[in-house]
């Protein structure tokens, strides 16, 4: 307790002593004993009074010993099994979680990793991928803030996620990197890397490229060929050595027939080479003979025009021009779809031609628009604008029907700069995207599609977009939800009117890292989304008589079916709706393709990279004593000790005001009880 406490408490006694000897024995007429009774009532109220005035404390101060966090992040993936991976990692695991001195100086916590980072005590070796700098990544958005040090048991084989080994100074915290498996290196030529676009223009050369690798100490002749649906298309030979151990082949090929086109690429195998199966590479291409063309035509120079072109052109199918407003109509008359970025009277010729031709448009607003121009040339839509600009955020209507949204969302993108104003449309429409202001939703949309006749527009109300697209990708590491949504807004537009109440989503080509499912959606005769709905889904092989029949099951807003048990082959299917004349067809590839087994031995040299660009250390599992001797040592990760200070009232109020009421309603019943009131 403080002097200046103790003090007070002291003076308010003294105090309330003074005033009780005042009332009682200076003051008092009454000369009885029971004034010795009132006045002890009296002193212990009054005092009471103060003592809660004053609030005395008392503070305990007592060291405790922090420890530092040990991660023991372990590879669960299927690549382990190469070798005595199990075993060494069994035994690293048991070893380190038993060891009394790295308990008595550590908080270990144990997790093991595929595709996500997990919290776990059995390990089953059975994830058929492996994130390391995903599990890296998640332990320091977790353990970032507090003193930590990570050890990673794997064997270095990564087969998703970012390139780990450039990873170590943008972490937190050190890592001691434990190499498991075989760490012989056997010789190994290989096709790491394939670029090709999902789609091709038929009638065009499509681009090929691809990367192939040598390991091993001795030179590698082989031969490399393309096949197009079973037809040789491209051949050449291949010569590495272990000083030039990779290189890269690019080529063009020709797109002669619509479909689905089916391309195996395989380099013949060299003397000594254990695992062939990273040797050949499957994958399918789309031979389209259409594409969009779209318009984008602005006054004013803004990043949100980068962001369209961007997002638009990730879908090969489409081609983005930049337009001046004063584009003459033979410019104009090659495109199919427009997007109007602020209009202004300078838009004027494109406004005429856009309605002489019926051409549907996406129109996007901001501080720079003519809103009065804007009121007057277009039909069904009129905005009171005041001129005053504010943050809008974006929430989703998750009514809206008129196309399918998939999985997008817009969680956590920032707001768009608008303009404050009542919007008033008179055509038939349906809201993407609603407004929120300060926190308050409005019922004014802020990315409505509306039809009138037989056209189709778009609008948003604010400008920034490009911040939604840096968003969609610090969510997501990639931009697909927002480039897919701005792709599904510019297919709607472009299409001819008649909208399908049974659309389907899937893959043309499944794999181990992808998601085996086909999804659709089905929507009554006013484009209402059925819940009740019956969808069946049929498989048909096509080298072969496997048939099989399943329903489709709702998940949401979407049925969905599952490919899981299906093996390696090409398929064909169809999903109809009882009760409706509606069937769908499509066609994809099951590739039993595991990444996990294209690894012959342990990638020492990347985690060793990892490791010494953390302030950490490779070992191997011979070396664990060596490592528990590091940390048991090293001052570094020794424990620290903080002061922690607990502060605590000497009075409890509640018996302290039941203790005040009690000695002054006794005082007063004694006084009025002996005619002292």
């Amino acid at each position: 307790m403080q002097t200046a406490t103790i003090l007070g408490v002291l003076l308010a006694a003294f105090l309330t002593l003074l005033l009780v000897l005042w009332q009682y024995f200076y003051k008092a007429k009454h000369k009885g004993p029971l004034r010795w009774i009132l006045a002890t009532l009296r002193f212990i109220s009054i005092f009471g009074v103060l003592l809660i005035l004053l609030n005395p404390k008392i503070s305990n101060v007592s060291l405790q010993a922090e420890k530092q966090n040990l991660l023991l992040l372990i590879d669960n993936s299927q690549s382990i099994k190469t070798g005595d991976g199990i075993e060494q990692t069994m035994d690293l695991t048991k070893d380190i979680m038993d060891d009394e001195s790295l308990a008595e100086r550590f908080t270990v916590r144990n997790y093991s990793f595929g595709r996500d980072l997990r919290s776990t005590d059995s390990l089953s070796f059975a994830s058929e991928v492996s994130d390391i700098s995903g599990a890296l990544t998640s332990a320091d958005n977790i353990f970032g803030r507090e003193e930590s040090l990570a050890i990673l048991i794997t064997d270095g084989n990564q087969t998703v996620g970012k390139a780990y080994e450039f990873l170590g100074n943008e972490l937190s915290y050190p890592v001691f990197s434990f190499v498991v498996g075989d760490t012989t290196r056997y010789a190994d030529l290989r096709i790491t890397q394939v670029n090709l676009n999902k789609y091709a223009f038929l009638k065009n050369r499509f681009p090929l490229e691809l990367f192939l690798t040598l390991q091993g100490n001795e030179n590698a002749n082989s031969r490399l060929t393309i096949r197009m649906d079973g037809k040789l298309v491209y051949t050449e030979a291949v010569n590495l050595t272990p000083e030039k151990n990779s290189q890269k082949i690019s080529t063009t090929l020709e797109a002669d027939k619509v479909g689905l086109r089916m391309i195996d690429i395989s380099v013949d195998s060299i003397a000594g080479e254990r695992n062939t199966l990273n040797n050949r590479r499957r994958i399918p291409i789309e031979v389209i003979d259409e594409k969009t063309r779209v318009g984008l035509v602005s006054a004013v120079l803004h990043p949100d025009l980068g962001t369209l072109v961007k997002a638009i052109e990730s879908n090969d199918q489409r081609s983005v021009t930049l337009l001046d407003p004063r584009a003459t109509v033979e410019e104009l008359n090659s495109y199919d779809v427009f997007i109007l970025y602020q209009p202004t009277p300078a838009f004027q010729s494109v406004y005429d031609f856009v309605k002489e031709a019926g051409i549907n448009t996406f129109t996007l607003t901001g501080p720079a628009t003519d809103w009065r121009y804007l009121n007057r040339i277009q039909k069904g839509l009129e905005i009171s604008n005041s001129n005053q600009t504010e943050e809008i955020l974006p929430v989703l209507n998750r009514g809206f029907g008129l196309f399918d949204l998939g999985d997008f969302n817009v969680e956590d993108f920032p707001p768009l700069l608008g303009s404050l104003g009542e919007i008033l449309i008179t055509e038939p429409y349906e809201s993407i995207i609603d407004q929120q202001i300060r926190g308050i939703s409005l019922e004014d949309p802020l990315l409505p599609v509306i039809t009138d006749d037989n056209q189709r527009h778009a609008y948003l109300f604010g400008e920034n977009i490009w911040k939604w697209r840096v968003q969609s990708y610090r969510n997501d590491l990639n931009f697909d939800n927002f480039d897919n949504f701005i792709n599904k807004i510019i297919l709607f537009l472009t299409s001819d009117g008649k909208r399908d109440r049974l659309s389907l989503d899937y893959e043309q080509l499944y794999s181990v890292v992808t998601e085996k499912k086909i999804k659709a959606t089905f929507t009554d005769e006013t484009y209402v989304f059925k819940k009740d709905a019956t969808l069946n889904l049929r498989i048909n092989g096509v080298e072969n008589d496997f048939t099989s029949e399943q329903t489709m099951l709702l998940n949401g807003n979407q049925y969905e079916a599952g490919l899981g048990n299906l093996q390696e082959g090409d398929y064909t299917f169809s999903v109809s709706v009882d009760s409706e004349n509606l069937q769908k067809e499509g066609r994809f590839t099951i590739e039993e393709f595991n990444v996990e087994q294209l690894y012959v031995s342990s990638n020492a040299d990347q985690l060793s990279q990892l490791s010494e660009g953390s302030g950490g250390k490779l070992y191997y599992p011979d070396q664990l004593g060596s490592l528990i001797e590091e940390l048991a040592n090293n001052s570094t990760y020794a424990p620290t000790q903080k002061s922690v200070e607990n502060v605590v009232s000497l009075i409890d109020f509640k018996i302290m005001f039941a203790i005040i009421i009690l000695a002054f309603s006794a005082e007063w019943f004694i006084r009025k009880y002996n005619g002292l009131i």
